[in-house]
């Protein structure tokens, strides 16, 4: 498998636009994001998926997110479905911990090119699988506190 953003052209993501700006109904959101890339990355035996996602709003059309960003585009981390169940798994056990659920939509990312936020993403991905251990070593010392209190 060739790990790499698979991108969109510009005619591609010009003609998603105008598709969901025609198919429009009322009480429906005037912006929203097109994916520009997306490719899925093996870390450790663990695929995670990047997408890089272009945002647009029916009057300016492809633009930045507001005034402060450098691009209309941001990166997300999410997960493929062949690590859905390592996903819910880590959440059941920590269900206020999103494994796999991370985006460059932070002030801090606003001056960073896409290549940037990709590099980013890459990061926090290896961040969540690297914390893998760690997550089981606090689950064996709760069951162990749990079994002692019994």
């Amino acid at each position: 498998m060739i790990e790499k953003i698979e991108w969109k052209t510009e005619t591609e993501m010009q003609e998603e636009l105008k598709k969901r700006i025609s198919e429009f109904k009322s009480g429906q959101s005037k912006d929203g994001y097109v994916i520009k890339g997306e490719g899925i990355f093996t870390y450790k035996n663990i695929k995670y998926l990047i997408r890089v996602l272009r945002y647009f709003n029916h009057t300016d059309k492809f633009k930045p997110i507001d005034t402060h960003r450098i691009s209309d585009c941001h990166s997300v981390v999410e997960y493929p479905p062949e690590t859905l169940k390592l996903v819910q798994l880590i959440e059941s056990i920590n269900n206020d911990y999103e494994f796999l659920y991370k985006d460059t939509l932070h002030s801090w990312n606003d001056n960073q090119t896409i290549e940037e936020q990709l590099n980013e993403c890459h990061r926090l991905a290896k961040e969540d699988i690297d914390s893998i251990p760690q997550i089981i070593n606090d689950t064996e010392n709760k069951l162990k506190q749990l079994k002692e209190f019994i």
